[in-house]
């Protein structure tokens, strides 16, 4: 068996869209002979937990090595618990901050060298860190260093021109240090992957001297087959449409064109308010709650609060509809998104209501007929896009979903982790 380090800060008890990415693929790996062995924090910072997740027989049957993070724990401490607005401890934090990528920079300069003994102690062939947080892949460029192990980086989010990231003066200063970093990150590692073919080709261009073709290659997100097994999807006609959003708005994703249009369809009386009863289910910071909040005295929303998964893919197979949203313009370069929620919602097989730029996201969502798009910020082509669909609903009291199977069964988990392992393999054998 091919042993491997897979070192990630999303991992269980962690919750969210980040942690399934590398969960499966700890779950999968086995069944083409390669052993994973976790290296995560022991305790993480973030901002949704499902305990739940840690009883998965898989993960128990994992080899998991946890540390750090203290110096998170104690910023945490500082601000939230004693109440300090400033303090030396934050500006020490924020330099590092800037200067390596993220705060979680924080983790691989506490636990480095734990992580060391660890391929030490555990004779691992190949490395593998997955971001974000970017800050991870200085585990492998260290570890590379210190071991001559080969190292493969996996994104899931691009290190340089993440469209979801603010335009600020710190931001706008960091984007030099992020190219100069990423350039030593793919330079030392022995493979890239990504979620997405835009995130693969800027990589590529961005550093064309290096001659990186031979290493990239795009894995995408996907969809676990067995999560579903025990799930029925729920085919009852209903007096509403429900329509469910699942997960939380990070960085420029809004719900908010979406719920003018909704309005703007009401205010017309073209569609009846009493009809719809629309889900946000996830964490949600005071800015996106207030927002959502201020839309419900005119529609009829109902925000529940982080569920576990499973609970979270059954919301998901009970709803008439499912919002996928990604509020960022082909300008922005919002091609680059390939949000692991558009493979959940397949999975789940309902139909897809979804605002999304031109692009791969678009492309597929309409090749697989997966659904209804409309582009993200364009609120009177949503509003026209989701009436047709309400129109539909009103009249058969259904919407209407035939899938391309056969384009959908390609993104199951399984079949995703077996491209991985061939990778494995391949850099595994330049061992020295």
């Amino acid at each position: 068996m091919v042993k491997v380090l897979f070192i990630t800060y999303m991992f269980p008890p962690i919750a969210g869209g980040g942690v399934q990415r590398p969960l499966k693929f700890v779950k999968y790996l086995p069944d083409y002979g390669i052993t994973p062995i976790v290296f995560c924090p022991q305790k993480a910072y973030w901002k949704a937990f499902d305990e739940s997740l840690l009883d998965l027989p898989f993960v128990k049957k994992t080899k998991i090595y946890r540390c750090g993070v203290r110096q998170l724990r104690h910023y945490y401490h500082l601000r939230y618990k004693k109440g300090y607005k400033n303090h030396p401890h934050y500006y020490f934090l924020g330099l590092k901050s800037l200067c390596f990528l993220d705060f979680f920079s924080t983790w691989y300069f506490e636990c480095r060298q734990k992580a060391l003994e660890v391929i030490k102690e555990e004779k691992i062939d190949c490395i593998i860190t997955t971001s974000p947080p970017h800050s991870i892949h200085f585990f492998g460029l260290f570890l590379r260093k210190m071991t001559n192990i080969p190292w493969i980086m996996d994104i899931r989010d691009a290190i340089v021109g993440d469209a979801n990231r603010p335009s600020t003066l710190i931001t706008r200063f960091q984007d030099p240090l992020r190219c100069f970093h990423e350039k030593r990150f793919v330079s030392s590692s022995d493979a890239i992957i990504s979620v997405s073919d835009p995130i693969i080709d800027s990589i590529r261009i961005r550093h064309r001297a290096l001659e990186l073709q031979s290493k990239l290659q795009t894995i995408s997100n996907g969809f676990d087959e067995e999560d579903f097994a025990n799930i029925q999807i729920y085919k009852k006609q209903r007096n509403h449409l429900l329509i469910t959003y699942t997960g939380s708005f990070m960085g420029k994703q809004t719900p908010e064109h979406f719920l003018k249009s909704i309005q703007l369809l009401i205010d017309n009386k073209s569609i009846d308010a009493s009809d719809l009863k629309i889900q946000f289910i996830g964490h949600y910071d005071e800015p996106v709650r207030n927002m959502l909040q201020s839309f419900s005295g005119r529609i009829p929303i109902e925000i529940l609060d982080f569920q576990p998964y499973e609970k979270t893919l059954r919301h998901q197979t009970e709803s008439d509809l499912l919002l996928l949203i990604v509020s960022i313009d082909e300008k922005e370069q919002g091609q680059q998104t390939m949000t692991g929620k558009f493979f959940e919602y397949i999975g789940a097989q309902r139909p897809l209501f979804a605002l999304v730029p031109e692009g791969p996201l678009k492309d597929l969502i309409q090749r697989g007929n997966f659904g209804t798009v409309a582009l993200p910020k364009d609120v009177s082509q949503i509003a026209n896009r989701f009436f047709s669909v309400y129109r539909q609903w009103k009249k058969s009291g259904i919407v209407s979903y035939t899938p391309d199977l056969r384009l959908r069964n390609q993104f199951g988990r399984k079949y995703l982790t077996k491209k991985l392992a061939a990778v494995v393999r391949r850099v595994a054998h330049r061992k020295t």
